[in-house]
């Protein structure tokens, strides 16, 4: 709360009308089950975890209790653009090889103003629809980032994304790139270069709180794919993810620094309209 509000309208106004919405409360204390008890929508269900569920134990409920042909995971504090769900399906439908449909999105602030229009994507193929799983997932090792973004910018095909289950957080800032790793190679992946929804960074998300973190965990899990890599990694691969690596990590340290300094980073005020 109060971010919790904006995302079930997102949610509830999707021009796809055909949605099972299922929230995993995780033990909070700040009015959001209340919240959610009287949301009065058929298509909604609750179900609760208990206080100290870790992250991946909450998305993991999640997504297990879906009983639909494709799933989409969304945080508390993100939102949908109203035809995103609409968009994805088709892209799915229209490659039946495809086990994720992926996309760009909006960064936005704690306050809910525009930071970043269409980011993600990075590195992975202009000119085409689709790619192989196998090479987006390669595209992350070498960018030295997680190019595909967070869930919200991804629809999976039920199936695929519960054999990858259980989601991980041993190395918490990969929790949704070490799934991704397990899925994509399944099949395609369809690429989408328009946004579907916004991502909020503040004080309280992952991302700002752990990022002194970001080059080890990003190294650990780049060592991880060497390992298991198909074909293997070069030295002048390795090099490149290396670079890209330190390269990634420093500019978002430096634009959370930017933010923090703004106040961006701190709920308050009105929200935009």
């Amino acid at each position: 709360m109060p971010h919790l509000i904006d995302l079930v309208e997102s949610l509830l106004h999707q021009t796809y009308p055909n949605l099972e919405i299922i929230f995993s409360e995780g033990g909070g204390t700040d009015g959001s089950m209340a919240y959610l008890d009287q949301i009065d929508d058929p298509r909604v269900q609750v179900i609760t975890m208990p206080r100290g569920t870790s992250a991946a134990g909450n998305w993991t409920a999640a997504t297990m209790a879906a009983t639909g042909e494709l799933t989409k995971l969304i945080c508390q504090d993100d939102l949908l653009a109203p035809n995103a769900i609409e968009l994805q399906v088709q892209d799915l439908t229209h490659y039946p090889n495809a086990v994720m449909a992926i996309a760009q999105r909006d960064i936005v602030d704690a306050k809910g103003e525009t930071l970043y229009r269409a980011r993600g994507l990075s590195g992975l193929p202009k000119n085409q629809d689709t790619s192989s799983g196998t090479d987006v997932i390669r595209t992350c090792y070498l960018q030295g980032t997680n190019v595909i973004g967070e869930p919200l910018a991804v629809l999976f095909r039920t199936d695929a994304l519960k054999g990858a289950m259980p989601w991980k957080d041993e190395n918490p800032l990969m929790l949704d790139l070490s799934t991704y790793q397990a899925v994509a190679p399944i099949g395609d992946v369809v690429l989408r270069r328009t946004s579907v929804g916004a991502f909020r960074v503040s004080s309280s998300s992952w991302s700002t709180r752990l990022a002194r973190q970001q080059v080890a965990q990003t190294k650990q899990w780049q060592e991880e794919f060497e390992r298991t890599a198909s074909p293997s990694v070069t030295p002048s691969e390795r090099r490149r993810a290396t670079f890209g690596r330190y390269r990634q990590t420093m500019t978002r340290r430096a634009a959370y620094a930017v933010l923090r300094a703004k106040g961006s980073l701190k709920s308050g005020g009105t929200p935009p309209n």
